[in-house]
């Protein structure tokens, strides 16, 4: 399927990670993170020879900036994986879509899908900080939720349920894939550096680093594509296994 359909979803994956690398340069910059992210590379014995109140001081915006930083990477994915999902549909029903109307689509979709998101994340934190079992297991059981508001067109709980419904009897089946999903891309992302650490040691530091930064984008928007088909794929055969009609929703 992924041979199919890669065409289509190289304007959204590419798109949101390149405006997501913008909206964290920004962010880093706005929050004052850049001058603790200068002193690590340029002087870190200046950071180790700091007092502890120094040092949270310098090190508070840098953690503000990298939390700021995963919202939009959350929302990045979340958009890419309803894009995906919309872009394998339209391939199932016999009808190929382009990259701009995966996009408007998944625009179309933000709301209820971040809407869903911010449901999950307090609900798995708090699942997390009780008994830890808790928050995996919901985290797992509503991984679906992308997939079903784009082919099912539900609103933010009837998503939530059908996914846990669907991912009930074959809990452990999808724990595992996910697991061997984000593996396969946790490699291909060590794979990046090792091909790209060598690039920053040729020339201009700054140069590299700019070079290396805008490729791992890329290639990090086409990872999430990639395993957004995938997990659309596991989606459609539990939904079969469910004996319920995906129904394709209009764009």
């Amino acid at each position: 399927m992924l041979a199919k359909v890669w065409r289509s979803l190289v304007a959204p994956s590419v798109g949101a990670y390149i405006l997501l690398g913008a909206l964290t340069l920004v962010t880093f910059q706005m929050t004052g993170a850049n001058e603790f992210l200068t002193l690590s590379f340029n002087d870190p014995q200046v950071l180790e020879d700091m007092a502890a109140e120094e040092f949270l001081e310098v090190s508070t915006p840098f953690v503000q900036a990298l939390l700021i930083g995963l919202v939009f990477q959350i929302l990045a994915s979340a958009f890419i994986s309803l894009a995906a999902s919309r872009v394998v549909g339209s391939e199932i029903e016999g009808e190929r879509i382009s990259g701009g109307s995966a996009s408007r689509f998944a625009l179309s979709r933000m709301l209820t899908m971040t809407v869903i998101g911010l449901i999950t994340a307090v609900a798995v934190s708090v699942g997390l900080v009780l008994l830890v079992l808790p928050g995996v297991w919901l985290a797992v059981s509503v991984s679906l939720a992308p997939q079903i508001v784009a082919l099912e067109d539900r609103g933010v709980i009837a998503s939530i349920t059908r996914s846990i419904k669907l991912v009930r009897g074959r809990w452990w089946g999808t724990f595992g894939f996910l697991l061997l999903v984000g593996l396969v891309g946790s490699v291909a992302g060590w794979l990046l550096q090792s091909v790209a650490v060598p690039l920053v040691a040729i020339g201009d530091v700054s140069t590299g680093l700019a070079l290396v930064f805008v490729a791992g984008l890329i290639f990090q928007g086409l990872v999430v594509a990639a395993i957004a088909v995938v997990i659309t794929m596991w989606y459609l055969e539990l939904a079969a296994r469910d004996e319920t009609e995906v129904r394709l929703t209009p764009s």
